[in-house]
Parts: C-alpha cells; sequence; structure tokens
C-alpha cells in the first residue's frame, strides 16, 4: 500500500503546485504529432508542447503517465482533434486539472490532415489560437503560418507529379488512408477497417480478385491485421503509410512524412 500511495500523493502535490510559466513560454498538450508539428513550427520551437499521441502509436489506444498530469496541471492551452472529445485519457486529465482551468480546443479541421488543404485548415485554425494565447509573438506567429502555407502548397503540388504514374492505379485501402491514397491520384477500390474477421478478409478477396488490384495500402498505426493477409491473398504488394509524424526516422514533421509516403506509394508503379 506504501508503493502505491507515494507516487499518488506525489501526483496530488504537484498539481497543485503554481509555478510561474516563462514570460516567452507557452506551454500546450498537443492531442497528437500532427498538431505538435504545426505548433513547434508556429513558434519556432518556443513553445513547449507535450504531445499525447505519438507518431507509432495507435490513437485509441494511448494511456497517460503521471508526468503528463504534472504537464497538464502547468499548461495553457490543451489542442485535441474533434475525434479526440471524448476519449478517456482527455476527460481524465480535465478533470485532474479542472481546478487550473488550461484552455481546452478542439479543432475543426476535419479529415486527413496529410491533404494540403486540410493541413492548411489546420495550420489557419491553430496560429489564431496560438496568438490569441501568445500575443506578443502574434505578428511572428502570422508570418510563419504564411511561410508554412506556402510550403504545404508547394509539398503537395511536387508529390503529385512525382505520383504521376501511379495515377488512377486501383487498390484497396485502409479506412485511415483511403482519403489520403484519393488524393495521391488512386482508385481506392475497397475501404477496409482493422483487424477485419476472416470471414470479411475472404469475402473482400472474392470481391477484388478479378479488379487487378496494384496494390493494397495500410495503416501504420493500426497495425497489418487486415492489409497483409488481404495482400498476401491477392499476391499484390502491400505498402504502409503512416497519418502521424514520428513514426520512422525519415519522417519527423509533415514535410519528410509526406516524402515518406509519396516513397512507398510510388512502389506501386514498379
Amino acid at each position: 500500500m506504501k508503493n502505491f500511495c507515494l507516487p499518488f500523493c506525489l501526483l496530488l502535490l504537484l498539481l497543485g503546485a503554481s509555478a510561474p510559466l516563462h514570460a516567452k513560454t507557452v506551454k500546450v498538450i498537443a492531442g497528437s504529432s500532427l498538431i505538435e508539428d504545426i505548433v513547434l513550427d508556429l513558434t519556432e520551437n518556443q513553445a513547449d508542447v507535450l504531445s499525447v499521441i505519438k507518431g507509432s502509436t495507435c490513437p485509441g489506444h494511448e494511456t497517460l503517465k503521471t508526468t503528463d498530469f504534472v504537464f497538464a496541471a502547468q499548461a495553457d492551452i490543451i489542442l485535441v482533434h474533434s475525434f479526440q472529445r471524448k476519449m478517456p485519457w482527455l476527460t481524465g486529465m480535465m478533470e485532474a486539472v479542472k481546478d487550473k482551468n488550461p484552455r481546452l480546443t478542439v479543432l475543426d479541421a476535419k479529415g486527413s490532415w496529410l491533404i494540403p488543404e486540410v493541413q492548411k485548415k489546420a495550420v489557419l485554425e491553430i496560429a489564431a489560437i496560438l496568438s490569441g494565447v501568445f500575443p506578443q509573438n502574434a505578428k511572428a506567429i502570422d508570418e510563419r503560418a504564411r511561410k508554412r502555407l506556402a510550403r504545404v502548397d508547394a509539398a503537395g503540388d511536387e508529390i503529385q507529379a512525382r505520383l504521376a504514374p501511379i495515377k488512377s492505379k486501383p487498390v484497396a485501402a485502409a479506412d485511415m488512408q483511403s482519403e489520403f491514397a484519393s488524393w495521391a491520384g488512386l482508385t481506392v477500390l475497397r475501404a477496409y477497417g482493422q483487424d477485419e474477421n476472416p470471414g470479411a478478409i475472404a469475402r473482400m478477396v472474392d470481391e477484388l480478385r478479378d479488379k487487378k488490384l496494384v496494390g493494397v495500402v495500410g495503416n501504420y498505426q493500426s497495425g497489418s491485421g487486415t492489409g497483409l493477409p488481404l495482400a498476401l491473398e491477392l499476391a499484390v504488394p502491400y505498402i504502409v503509410l503512416s497519418n502521424f509524424p514520428g513514426s520512422s526516422d525519415d519522417a519527423l514533421d509533415y514535410f519528410s512524412l509526406m516524402n515518406h509516403n509519396a516513397a512507398q506509394l510510388l512502389r506501386l508503379g514498379d
């Protein structure tokens, strides 16, 4: 009982602490590494950011550590995706730090944040929020946002040009990658869920066997429980894309993640 009480009592003490923030530092809890990437870019790495969902983690299976609650007690803002609104980690965190009253904002940008138009909506929304919390840097944040928007447009154009060889080619894709695969120019004949049962996979094989698929597009954060057996049964390549920066050493931010995913997609043209 003593071993359990010590860290729990320490947590209560830390949550009650009221250490002042540095004048030029904003503490931000980001619901994912996608949000973290934008915040760090717009603040030129001046913000202190805790990303709850890491790049290699499934967004539906995140658990918090004691240090996360300690950070939350000192946070200025909490930025989350709309799908995270009712997740247990968020409701538990908000209950634990309700006396500190950090500003919780559920971001409106919906759809795949990999797609440039959605990414730009997220950038503009986060820039407006940061400018409100960080007014002394509002002008710099606006300038950084405009630069990022231009980079996003350029990256999207360059990647779509690179992906011309696979345009309109038919694939099956994980639910969490089907929207991005369509933006990339592929024809998604079938979207599938995570860990479909064997009967469902068998039915998909029958449905797709004569469709001349060039491959199956999996989602890194969802695992390979459906996509890999489907690709093996259809004797087509299985490629894996990621939705979040930080999933590999060559995909540490939005732009390198887009390049990483484009390289995987081009394997379908071999």
